[in-house]
């Protein structure tokens, strides 16, 4: 359906006038000079009421009709100036909170709709962080016994084993909500960033993981690929985000097998598993959290919370870039924005 236009109706508003000013002028013209139909039968007679209806109708309709109309539309698109680049800037600002609509050069008019989005803008503000401030408060609470039912299970027998690792995998549910939370934090009110270089934030995370990844039966290796970069960063989130892949990685990767982590080609981080690879459309999946990405390792005994690629994927956000899979490769990649858009040569 075609949308209602201001110029449009404008011009129909200003035909319509025209229409009748001309109805009523021809009415005039008619009466101050006693113009009838058979006065008009005469050559004379039907000249001059031509040349009475062009002067006194026709020409006064054309020199106020048209700059009206003319009038009328550099006032509409000056007026709405203020709207298309409120657009603008609304269209290019990132998705965070505290974004507001400039009422500063908005017409009186429109005022009560600014005043309305503000106002559904400020909504969304506060129950958003009474969400993140809820699961945050639940993730803290539930955090405390897990710890402590783990600790009183270590002196059990082993005919706990079960327990103890339902409450493990518990705990860390618990820790990705909080990292989850965290994530979204700083990707709705940016703070402060630090600069890192790829290749110390690769081989910091590798090294602090390795020692779990031999206990497990499984090989930490550093690659680089040319991701030469600096970046500006969250630092600690971008750790956290590459020990999930790490993590994701370890309860892939069959025993014996050696788990990649490595920068470039470019401005990326990945991890190389040795799994079966994951295609596009189940990531994107699992980061919309419609799926699980440890369902094949369920069937074999695994267990995860299901939540780290999408916490990866929103801290990836946070900072501008995306998580991407390689399935040949059996490659989950962290991908920062060029250098023009963030990134700074080492």
């Amino acid at each position: 359906m075609r949308r209602p236009s201001i110029n449009r109706r404008l011009s129909a508003g200003l035909s319509l006038v025209a229409a009748i000013g001309a109805t009523i002028l021809l009415v005039l013209v008619f009466i101050e000079y006693r113009l009838g139909i058979d006065t008009l039968a005469g050559d004379d007679a039907s000249r001059f009421a031509l040349a009475e209806v062009s002067d006194h109708v026709g020409l006064p309709l054309l020199l106020l009709t048209v700059p009206a109309l003319l009038a009328g539309q550099f006032v509409i698109q000056r007026s709405f100036r203020a709207l298309q680049e409120s657009a603008e800037v609304i269209r290019d600002t990132p998705a965070v909170r505290g974004v507001r609509v400039d009422d500063g050069p908005m017409p009186e008019e429109v005022m009560p709709f600014v005043d309305a989005i503000n106002g559904l803008l400020s909504r969304l503000d506060a129950a958003a962080r009474e969400h993140e401030a809820f699961a945050a408060d639940v993730a803290h609470q539930i955090r405390t016994p897990l710890a402590i039912m783990s600790l009183a299970l270590e002196d059990t027998s082993p005919d706990t084993a079960a327990l103890r690792e339902e409450v493990s995998r518990m705990r860390r549910l618990v820790e990705q909500l909080l990292l989850l939370t965290q994530a979204n934090a700083q990707a709705a009110v940016p703070s402060r960033m630090q600069t890192s270089t790829l290749a110390d934030l690769a081989t910091e995370t590798a090294s602090g993981f390795a020692p779990l990844a031999l206990r497990l039966g499984r090989t930490i290796a550093f690659e680089d690929s040319g991701g030469s970069g600096t970046i500006a960063c969250h630092r600690e989130a971008l750790s956290s985000a590459l020990r999930n892949l790490l993590d994701n990685a370890l309860r892939v990767t069959p025993e014996g097998s050696v788990i990649t982590v490595g920068t470039g080609p470019g401005n990326r981080l990945f991890v190389r598993d040795g799994g079966h690879g994951l295609d596009p459309a189940r990531l994107a999946a699992i980061v919309q959290r419609k799926g699980r990405a440890d369902e094949e390792q369920r069937a074999e005994g695994a267990r995860g919370a299901g939540l780290g690629l999408a916490i990866v994927a929103r801290i990836m956000a946070a900072h501008g870039g995306r998580l991407e899979t390689i399935p040949e490769r059996r490659e989950l990649a962290m991908v920062f924005p060029d250098r023009g858009e963030g990134m700074t040569p080492a």
